[in-house]
């Protein structure tokens, strides 16, 4: 028989052999099993393609393997197993093996080791492969095939690895794993089950990384009684029910996706606790969680969408934490609680739900901490049948009925902000229990908060704001009792009471409310108040109590010039924003120009009423967008005039076509008033990604629902100003419709203290003239950087103020009510922000260092003044001292090559160790940096070097060619140098203390420069004066920089130097310090040549340079 040495040598013991089978073949062995009698450990059996009806056991190390091809090799049997292994290793190549018995496995490893590679197992058997034993089975790129019973079945300690497999189709599971088998399944493929995928139980451990369980029974994936499989990256999809169901198991799941599922796509049962991190669930058709029987486990950073039923449904007393997830676009219910569980939901979004965004029932009692609820179709969150829960710091908005609905239920309510609902903001019915601490109902279409039925409503610190209905109305028979709350600029009356039950209000204020500040009805029972005020409430005439009726007479409308007066009073009440007031009252006027030119029968000139308001956050662009609705309605412009606000967010959608459906609803939602778009411009700016980007998408359907709706719609869109630009080219259509652009300046340091004291009145807190003083300071000395929020900053620091004041007097038992209203400058400047310390060694380091630059005495000076003047400013900052107004900005003035840049960094790390800037950084740039090439490009060029500046210095080399005087349109109308001009005064102005600005240049020409805006003189205070360097002062440039390039100069050259740059005159063309330089390359140059006659140069003569090596002057 053929039996071939691996080792080379004559066959005997320990070496390897190949036996050859191949039926009829001289020398070789007819069959597998007469090899594997006479293979020994070790042995290569090399099969020769063919079928081969034989049962292969296993008992010693031997491989087989196909001779030919992967599959060639075939080996058939029925009955008993066609593999039977209890080798300590063995491994089998290429074959292709095939079973048929139900009664039997097809391949059974009950010890050692078996290897499968690139094998098919095809069986019509109980089970394709059974490992038992705490044997193990490695395969490679094998396929389990086995429709008429299971796949692979891992138990009683068995482990292995199955890498880049397909297993499947089985008629039961693809894959279980029982008692403690500990199998490893990487990148595989389980299709086809019938029932499921992979079934995990009794213990089962394990791992399943990465790859598919696709077309399975129900659930594809089963763990179970105590399973431990780990699932990492697995993606299910196309099965008919479940995707993952845990039962009575606590398994961990990582990144793993369950989407085209026809069930639920994760199922707990039976106290599961599982560990889910990263799940996507997508397009799954019933609930995407569903946690029931007492489950617990724990979901982080997951992600479902397009889920038909709710996208989580927790259940029968299951207390789930489910955290840093996002639910959206759901069938039913964003989340649904019920029958006692007590699940706890942070930091969870919940989009887009087709019904109520979150509804908790009978019993549950969770925790919604950090909750978003945006976009439900049905109540934002909804609480009935005996559900309770603490909802903290939690968001819900734009639900398309109440923000929140309670109705026989209890709901504690901390620190949440109900906004936009379309219906009323909280609604409060029979059986309804609500407690509302802290909270903001705002911008709803209906009343702020309704309580009807024997609803009983518990309310404290809160605000309810700008809704469509009075702030608060309670009605017969329910009752409740409001504490320190505010009922600002509502539609109706700010509290409107019919109730027979008793209502407590204590320290109520009622504000600009477009009725009554408190309205009680004739049928209300006892309210008691303290401290309520009223102020600025603008109630309806009274009508007489008996009206003269003979025919039922029509509604009587609110008379619209009254409307008109009161919207622009209000516009008017409005801090600052001069220039919009009367961009807004200029549109009103040529409105009824507009009519008096009709009525007198002349054509009306052409009026566009949609706006771009452009301008920085915080500068009350949405309040005066309310406003004009207001305004258009009064003029008959608009049917209703609400606003509606949205952002990018609300408009784009992740898929083809849905960014149309989104942007075409909320564009619905403002028909008859006025549709706000909020930072615009994010919409022209991509995506950031390589995907597409649907933000083009919805430019494009609004300019297309402009033009269908052109009379029934106001479209505002808001932005920075720059940025609007670039907004307005996205489209063609664009331009045209948007023909007004209102500038919203920043506020004043006057303006944003006369914020402060509005706020101050508001919530009955005084300011003495000192504080308002050190407030004007404060606001003044603000840095005002792209983060700088207007107004929104001048509510922080009131607030920041208020909680100062309060830790002030926290432990002072003779505070009397003055001293507990009274701001004073100490609550101003936080105890913690007594101003950084002076780095002393580092300034006295970088005068040094300038000290030893040569030359600039006068230079040096007048720095080492500013230094002193600077550092004096801050010792009588911090004792508490007024403080003087310091210009830090300079005018570096004289001829080229003088040292300015580098006397401007050292300055700039001067002014860092005194901590007048923080990073000290040196951004220089010249004309070419700043001018553009259209209109608009400078300014844009301008802020973008200004910003590289922030919290250095921005050296601006040649300033003069920025005036008219220079830099090549001279005095033209395209000259974009004084543009930059301008907007460099604008920025110096804004952010004055976060940016030092340093123009150098000639003297004669500076003069011209600061001529060339009437704000340039005063804020460039300080002159420095930079001369012509000596001809020693020359000669020692040249002689440090030829030490710091390794080379020396003799007597000699030092002499021929001092000839030379005394020889030359000193027009505006000299160089000065680059001269020098120049001459030092020139004389290294002329050393190398007059070297390159001598083939062995000492080293002294490498490294000095000789007179000769000195250029002569020009001319001599």
């Amino acid at each position: 028989m053929s039996s071939v040495s691996l080792s080379g040598s004559p066959p005997g013991a320990g070496q390897r052999s190949i036996l050859n089978v191949a039926p009829g073949t001289p020398n070789c062995y007819s069959t597998i099993g007469d090899a594997l009698a006479n293979a020994r450990g070790g042995d290569v059996i090399s099969v020769q393609p063919g079928t081969y009806a034989e049962r292969l056991g296993l008992v010693r190390e031997v491989t087989i393997s196909a001779a030919g091809p992967s599959g060639s090799v075939r080996i058939e049997c029925d009955g008993d197993p066609v593999v039977r292994s209890t080798a300590e290793r063995a491994t089998l190549s290429g074959l292709v093996l095939v079973h048929s018995n139900a009664e039997q496995v097809a391949i059974d490893v009950s010890s050692g080791r078996l290897r499968l590679d690139d094998c098919t197992v095809s069986a019509d058997s109980g089970a394709a492969l059974l490992v038992r034993g705490h044997a193990e089975v490695a395969a490679r790129g094998t396929t389990f095939a086995n429709p008429a019973g299971a796949g692979v079945l891992a138990v009683d300690g068995a482990g292995g690895l199955f890498e880049s497999c397909t297993l499947g189709p089985a008629s039961t599971s693809a894959v279980v794993i029982r008692n403690g088998a500990v199998p490893q399944f990487v990148d595989c493929t389980i299709v086809d089950a019938g029932r499921s995928g992979v079934l995990s139980a009794d213990g089962g451990k394990g791992l399943i990384r990465g790859g598919t369980v696709r077309s399975c029974g129900s659930p594809a994936i089963a763990l179970e009684q105590g399973a431990e499989t780990e699932l990492d990256g697995v993606r299910v999809a196309d099965c008919t029910g479940i995707g993952i169901m845990v039962a009575a198991s606590g398994p961990e799941i990582t990144n793993c996706v369950v989407e085209d599922v026809g069930g639920q796509g994760l199922v707990l049962l039976q106290k599961a606790a599982p560990r889910v991190t990263k799940l996507r669930l997508k397009r799954v058709a019933g609930h995407g969680l569903h946690a029931l029987q007492q489950s617990t486990g724990s979901l982080t950073g997951c992600t479902f969408e397009e889920i038909g039923a709710a996208g989580l449904w927790i259940a029968e007393n299951s207390e789930t934490t489910v955290e840093h997830t996002t639910v959206r676009g759901t069938g039913g219910p964003g989340v649904h609680v019920a029958d006692a569980a007590a699940p706890t939901l942070s930091d969870v979004t919940l989009a887009e739900a087709a019904g109520p965004g979150a509804e908790i029932r009978t019993s549950a009692n969770p925790l919604l901490r950090r909750v978003t609820i945006r976009q439900s179709g049905a109540d934002g969150l909804s609480v009935d049948g005996d559900g309770q829960g603490l909802i903290e710091d939690c968001e819900i908005s734009d639900a398309a009925g109440a923000g929140l609905r309670v109705g026989s239920g209890r709901p504690e309510v901390r620190n949440t902000r109900v906004l936009r609902s379309q219906d009323v903001g909280v609604q409060i019915g029979t059986g309804g229990v609500a407690n509302l601490r802290g909270c903001v109902v705002s911008d709803s279409a209906g009343a702020g908060i309704r309580v009807t039925g024997d609803g009983t409503l518990t309310l404290s610190s809160s605000r309810v704001e700008a809704n469509g209905g009075p702030g608060l109305e309670i009605s017969d028979p329910a009752g409740g009792t409001v504490t320190e709350s505010e009922f600002l600029r509502n539609a109706g009356d700010g509290l409107l009471i019919t109730t027979s039950k008793p209502v407590g209000l204590t320290r109520i204020r009622t504000l600009e409310n477009r009725g009554t500040g408190l309205k009680t009805g004739p049928e209300a029972g006892a309210v008691t108040t303290a401290e309520v005020s009223s102020d600025r409430n603008t109630p309806a005439p009274a009508k007489p109590a008996e009206p003269p009726k003979t025919t039922p007479e029509p509604a009587v409308p609110t008379d619209a010039g009254d409307e008109l007066k009161a919207a622009l009073a209000d516009l008017n009440e409005l801090v600052g924003l001069g220039g919009v007031k009367r961009e807004v009252e200029t549109l009103v006027r040529l409105h009824q120009m507009a009519e008096k030119r009709a009525a007198a029968g002349l054509p009306s000139p052409p009026l566009g009423h949609h706006l771009v308001f452009a301008g920085s956050p915080g500068t009350g662009k949405t309040t005066v967008a309310r406003l004009y609705g207001r305004i258009l309605a009064a003029l008959g412009v608009l049917r209703t005039g609400q606003l509606i606000e949205v952002a990018r967010a609300d408009l784009v959608a992740s898929v083809i076509g849905g960014t149309a459906l989104k942007t075409t609803d909320m564009f619905n939602k403002a028909l008859g008033g006025v549709f706000f778009l909020d930072e615009a411009y994010t919409l022209s700016t991509g995506s950031g990604g390589s995907g597409p980007d649907f933000g083009q998408e919805a430019i494009d359907t609004i300019v297309k629902l402009m033009e269908d709706h052109r009379e029934d719609v106001v479209v505002i869109v808001a932005g920075y100003t720059f940025d609007m630009r670039k907004f307005l080219k996205a489209n063609a259509g664009l331009a045209s419709r948007f023909t007004r652009t209102i500038e919203f300046e920043d506020y004043s340091a006057g303006d944003l203290v006369t914020i402060v004291e509005r706020l101050c009145r508001a919530h009955d807190y005084r300011m003495e003239f000192e504080t308002r003083a050190a407030l004007m300071t404060h606001f003044e000395e603000m840095p005002r950087g792209e983060t700088f929020g207007n107004g929104r900053t001048a509510r922080k620091v009131f607030e920041e103020m208020v909680g100062r004041q309060a830790y002030r007097l926290a432990d002072d038992d003779t505070a009397d009510a003055r001293a507990l209203t009274q701001l004073l400058p100490v609550d101003l400047i936080p105890p913690s922000k007594a101003v950084g310390p002076v780095d002393a060694e580092q300034v006295e380091a970088m005068l040094a260092e300038l000290q030893r630059m040569v030359g600039l005495d006068d230079v040096k000076s007048e720095v080492a003044d500013m230094v002193d003047l600077l550092a004096s400013a801050r010792r009588r900052q911090e004792m508490g001292l007024p403080v003087p107004s310091l210009s830090r900005h300079l005018i570096f003035a004289g001829p080229p090559g003088t040292g300015k840049t580098t006397v401007a960094r050292y300055y700039g790390r001067i002014l860092t160790a005194l901590r007048v800037v923080e990073t000290g950084q040196l951004i220089e740039v010249a004309r070419a940096d700043l001018v553009g090439q259209y209109i608009g490009h400078t300014a844009q060029r301008t802020r973008e070097a200004f910003d590289r500046a922030r919290g250095g210095i921005l050296f601006i080399d040649e300033a003069y060619t920025l005036s008219s005087q220079r830099g090549g349109r001279a005095g033209g109308s395209n000259d974009f140098g004084t543009e930059a001009i301008d907007t460099l005064v604008k920025l110096m102005e804004d952010h004055r203390d976060e940016v030092v600005v340093i123009a150098a240049g000639y003297a004669t020409q500076m003069k011209d420069f600061l001529d060339a805006n009437p704000g340039l003189s005063s804020r460039f205070s300080h002159h420095i004066t930079f001369g012509n360097y000596s001809s020693d002062e020359l000669v020692t440039i040249v002689a440090q920089h030829a030490a710091a390039s390794g080379y020396e100069c003799s007597a000699g050259a030092l002499a021929a130097l001092r000839t030379h740059f005394e020889s030359i005159e000193r027009d505006e063309s000299f160089g000065n310090g680059r001269y020098a330089r120049q001459i030092l390359d020139a004389a290294i140059v002329r050393q190398a040549k007059r070297l390159s006659r001598n083939p062995r140069p000492t080293r002294d003569e490498l490294c000095f340079l000789l007179p000769e090596d000195v250029m002569a002057p020009a001319g001599s």
